[in-house]
């Protein structure tokens, strides 16, 4: 197989956009497509650029017919290159892996995402600056400087297309350009055997195997249609003496794009076959290693040239069941570089605005837990167990003890600063000794918190006077971020306070669940200090 590894390092974020997401923001892919390697190496090539000629070494031959394949570069690990995870360790039955990373027969060492977040400003483009009319503010969830991945180039022009990208080992990458994105250095290296290796690979004539994707995969059927199913594709890649006797498949979809910058032009989107997913295949005669080592070097499906298509052939995939149970799985780091774009050593206002950001992006995410386990501690709710003129008045009570965080308070001719938790200890043991009809409904309601429904009285008390469960709650799906040396941090204020709101989000999912206006587990909208 001709061909040569390369290896991007970024000196600035890049945006490898992915499709949907918000109006006002850009996520990128936690890779880099193939695609747009094969763009920088286009627009790096010097010579005649005409589609018609169809010479050896020509435009047409080293990029447009389809021969040279431009794979996917996925971050490194520990110096190699992670890879798709297949779906079937992704089940909540197994793990609870990334998208990425490396396997082995006893574990998987997922790849832990890691993102630059940066806010922008639109400006008006006569007057320089934002105004009224155009002034809205949008997020970019990029890749982060440093970041190293690796990618291979398939070609029988390989050493045509290698010196073309060490000729120009500083490329731009992905949407933003002129806006403080895309830089990254790109070196390249020999291609090793086994370098995108996953189980071990057919040694003698099988009948039996299996596909891994290795990169989402646009394959069509008799008809013509995008499909998740390989049959159609496969038959046509293996030719007429190898018949498939079955397939079972573990796939998902996915919808994937593009844009053509020689056209101005968003490409057609279409359904894929993720990354990831797997087939168990059996023929109906045993197949060479050979021609399996053919399939694997070629890929199957249409855009190829991109990077689509890519998959690996095992014999068998280890079984979730062999893995450690006590530790599955471990959790990477992408290999990283630093650079001068990085800053770490930030001046005392820029400090002050970091914290500011990391603050407001961890009340974002610390919502968004609320709102999610809020729903799923009230499943076991009935509509109607407690009356809304109750669930208001301890709804009341919360927000003023919210509201009169950090204020000072005289008790017993002392001046002490207000405790929000003993105020609301204070009221749950009023209403507990007034023991009123409503109280005895509260009691009655159930939630669900861990594996088993409890009263609705005991969640709160325990919410109250042991708070741990709680934080563990609000903790468990929060990542810390940093800006520089910054990082936001989970303060004992912020865990009582989201304690709070954790609690008046259930009491008011289940307003909104008792006058039928909130679907199944009614909704909620946050407050905000």
């Amino acid at each position: 197989m001709n061909g040569f590894l390369y290896t991007i390092t970024l000196e600035e974020p890049v945006l490898a956009n992915s499709l949907g997401g918000e109006p006002n923001s850009a996520r990128s892919l936690f890779y880099i497509p193939g695609g747009l390697v094969r763009g920088a190496a286009i627009n790096a090539f010097t010579g005649n650029k005409d589609a018609g000629d169809d010479t050896e070494g020509s435009f047409q031959s080293l990029f447009l017919n389809g021969e040279t394949r431009f794979l996917n570069a996925y971050p490194l690990i520990n110096d190699e290159r992670a890879l798709p995870i297949p779906l079937k360790y992704k089940k909540q039955k197994y793990l609870d892996a990334g998208n990425l990373g490396k396997i082995s027969s006893t574990k998987i060492n997922a790849l832990e995402e890691e993102w630059q977040i940066n806010f922008h400003t639109q400006r008006d483009a006569k007057k320089g600056r934002s105004t009224t009319e155009s002034g809205a503010v949008y997020r970019y969830i990029a890749l982060p400087a440093g970041m190293k991945f690796q990618g291979a180039v398939i070609s029988k022009d390989a050493g045509v297309i290698k010196s073309i990208i060490e000729k120009n080992k500083s490329i731009l990458l992905g949407k933003a350009r002129t806006a403080g994105y895309g830089r990254a250095t790109i070196a390249t290296q020999a291609l090793p055997n086994n370098w995108q290796k996953i189980g071990e690979a057919p040694k003698t004539n099988v009948k039996e195997f299996e596909i891994v994707l290795l990169s989402p995969t646009l394959v069509r059927n008799e008809d013509g249609q995008f499909t998740l199913d390989i049959s159609t594709a496969l038959s046509k890649r293996l030719g007429d003496q190898y018949k498939i006797s079955s397939i079972e498949a573990s796939c998902e979809s996915e919808i994937v794009g593009g844009f053509n910058r020689t056209w101005g032009l968003p490409l057609p989107q279409s359904t894929a076959i993720a990354a990831g997913s797997a087939f168990h295949v059996i023929l109906e005669k045993e197949i060479a290693p050979k021609d399996l080592n053919d399939l694997e070097n070629t890929g199957i499906g249409e855009r190829r040239a991109e990077g689509f298509g890519a998959l690996a052939i095992t014999t068998a995939l280890p079984d979730p069941e062999n893995f450690k149970k006590d530790d599955p799985w471990g959790l990477f780091t992408a290999d990283r570089e630093k650079h001068s774009t990085n800053s770490d050593n930030l001046s005392a206002a820029d400090n002050q605005l970091a914290d500011i950001m990391l603050t407001r992006l961890l009340r974002r995410d610390l919502d968004e837990v609320i709102l999610k386990n809020a729903h799923e501690i009230i499943a076991e709710y009935k509509k109607d167990s407690v009356p809304n003129s109750q669930l208001s008045r301890w709804r009341v009570i919360i927000r003023d003890s919210l509201a009169k965080r950090g204020t000072k308070i005289i008790e017993d001719g002392v001046e002490k600063d207000f405790d929000p938790i003993k105020r609301m200890n204070d009221f749950y043991g009023a209403e507990n000794k007034k023991h009123s009809s409503a109280w005895v409904k509260m009691e009655k309601a159930r939630v669900k918190f861990g594996e088993k429904p409890i009263r609705l009285t005991e969640w709160i008390e325990a919410l109250l006077e042991n708070p741990k469960d709680a934080d563990a709650v609000i903790e468990s799906d929060i990542t810390l971020k940093t800006i520089g040396k910054n990082k936001s941090q989970l303060t004992p204020e912020l865990k009582i306070e989201y304690r709070l709101r954790l609690m008046d989000a259930i009491l008011s999912m289940m307003a909104k669940t008792n006058s039928g206006k909130g679907g199944e587990n009614g909704r909620y909208t946050p407050l905000h200090s």
